[in-house]
């Protein structure tokens, strides 16, 4: 299985990126949601699976990763993550690429209510905040949905169905014409060591496939006493 995967990939990497220490980085970000991309339809997406080579704050929360132009990664495609969106690749070199992340003040992208089809826009707001509105007056919203992408025309920026993050407070304010909320993003953006970036979305929308599962409650154990009889 891991061998097919790897096959649709189709890695454009140099004889250094192919050392254990790569390959060990590529099966760690075939985990949570790209692994879910993969399974339940392995020509979904075409994704090419990069590192991360260092942050930068000169154009406000970005990452550099080491494949560029010459991998086939264009400017405007998605990036993901194992539990879900990263960003979007703003400009490209021949060996580099720099990606916007979705905590950027000036991040926007539309999303859907998993479940329904609420439309909304999340805004990254700097330090992994995020804020949502609601477009339609007659949308619902409640704690714990969860956000999933639109998706663009063409794709680009964004392919749809990517996990986004889940709703954490609701603001309540008298006056408001639609409903808005805080989020809390499905990926950690300051442990970023591989991403995947999305080359071609050759199977259409998922729909809400790819939304998380909530984690199984732990089991328990029923343990019965018998008294001891006293003499």
């Amino acid at each position: 299985l891991l061998k097919d995967i790897e096959d649709k990939l189709k890695l454009s990497l140099d004889k250094q990126e192919k050392s254990a220490e790569h390959k060990s980085n590529l099966t760690a970000a075939l985990s949570g949601a790209l692994q879910k991309i993969i399974d339940a339809n392995p020509e979904l997406f075409t994704v090419k699976t990069v590192k991360e080579t260092r942050a930068t704050g000169t154009f406000g929360e970005t990452l550099v990763l080491d494949a560029g132009s010459n991998a086939g990664i264009k400017r405007d495609m998605t990036v993901i993550a194992s539990a879900g969106l990263v960003g979007v690749v703003k400009s490209t070199t021949p060996n580099s690429a720099v990606v916007l992340l979705m905590g950027d003040p000036s991040f926007r992208i539309g999303v859907r209510v998993a479940g329904t089809q609420d439309m909304g826009i999340l805004s990254g707001e700097g330090e992994g905040k995020f804020s949502l509105r609601i477009l339609s007056a007659t949308g619902n919203l409640k704690l714990g949905d969860v956000l999933l992408s639109r998706g663009s025309s063409g794709d680009k920026p964004f392919v749809p169905g990517v996990p986004v993050g889940k709703v954490i407070t609701i603001d309540n304010s008298t006056g408001q014409l639609t409903k808005q909320g805080r989020v809390m993003g499905f990926v950690d953006l300051n442990a970023l060591g591989v991403v995947s970036v999305v080359v071609g979305n050759v199977g259409g929308n998922p729909g809400d496939a790819l939304v998380p599962k909530p984690p199984r409650p732990a089991p328990t154990v029923t343990v019965f006493v018998t008294p001891t009889p006293t003499e």
